[in-house]
């Protein structure tokens, strides 16, 4: 009998341990957006996030990165109903990091409300050291473009093998020139950092990807823009990494959030999100 509960013990851990490691990956990075949406849904927008972002996790206000945590913590449950769905995400070779993106609507307090609000959402996720993954950023854009239910989902992973030591310092040196040749409308510097993968989201805009279509976009830069990194974060495996700062254009404070890949010795913008 002693053996036979080390047994049911033994087969216990192995099953947490599987579980735990059977959501790495890009579906487990989907299914964990996915799965954040219904939660909220069926719950509070403040449960909802509560469980979801990490405890270092942040969301952006006025040109200020704020702890979820702390704000929801303060933060009375409201009755509107806020639904989303991911159409983009990219996860890290080891499976462990990534990002996503889709369309955001906002109902007063039912499906079937008109909806009174809605965009884009960009969210970076990480798996903690409890196999659970966790939103690290969350920054979303105004569109009256968004809709429900998605139809199609851009998805690829990373597939880097026998990286060298990538530093989080050497992303947001590339932040920073790309922030310098967007306020200075220098196309040929933020060319460097696109590929036909890249894909921004602008408020008032629909969610574009390319080269040619991002670089129109930073080309209606307001003359008045600037934009100063804050931080970000980069991945186990050195391929994937995140970046996050403040915009200002005139005495309006805003946010920007952005995903860096890595391939081919050189890091690539995959994903940037921009309030102005």
């Amino acid at each position: 009998m002693k053996n036979l509960g080390k047994l049911v013990l033994l087969s216990g851990m192995m099953a947490c341990t599987i579980a735990a490691t059977a959501q790495k990956g890009l579906n487990g990075l989907i299914e964990a957006e996915r799965a954040f949406a219904r939660f909220t849904g069926s719950h509070t927008i403040r449960d909802g996030f509560l469980k979801f972002m990490d405890s270092t996790g942040l969301i952006f206000q006025q040109g200020r990165p704020l702890n979820a945590h702390q704000v929801y913590q303060r933060q009375k449950a409201g009755p509107g109903l806020l639904s989303w769905d991911p159409d983009f995400a990219v996860v890290s070779a080891s499976g462990d990091m990534g990002v996503t993106s889709g369309p955001y609507l906002i109902r007063p307090g039912a499906l079937t409300d008109t909806p009174v609000a809605r965009g884009y959402f960009s969210s970076i996720w990480r798996i903690n050291a409890h196999g659970e993954w966790k939103n690290l950023a969350d920054l979303g854009t105004a569109s009256a473009a968004a809709e429900l239910p998605v139809k199609d989902i851009v998805s690829f992973s990373l597939s880097g093998k026998n990286l060298p030591p990538q530093e989080l310092s050497s992303v947001l040196l590339r932040d920073s020139i790309l922030n310098k040749a967007i306020t200075g409308r220098d196309s040929q510097q933020w060319e460097k950092f696109l590929t036909s993968e890249s894909r921004m989201n602008l408020d008032r805009h629909a969610p574009v990807s390319g080269e040619k279509q991002v670089t129109a976009l930073l080309l209606q830069a307001p003359d008045q823009l600037q934009l100063a990194a804050i931080g970000g974060g980069i991945s186990p495996a050195g391929d994937f990494a995140y970046t996050y700062g403040a915009v200002t254009n005139g005495i309006r404070k805003e946010n920007y959030l952005r995903a860096w890949i890595y391939r081919k010795k050189e890091w690539k913008l995959v994903l940037q999100t921009i309030q102005w």
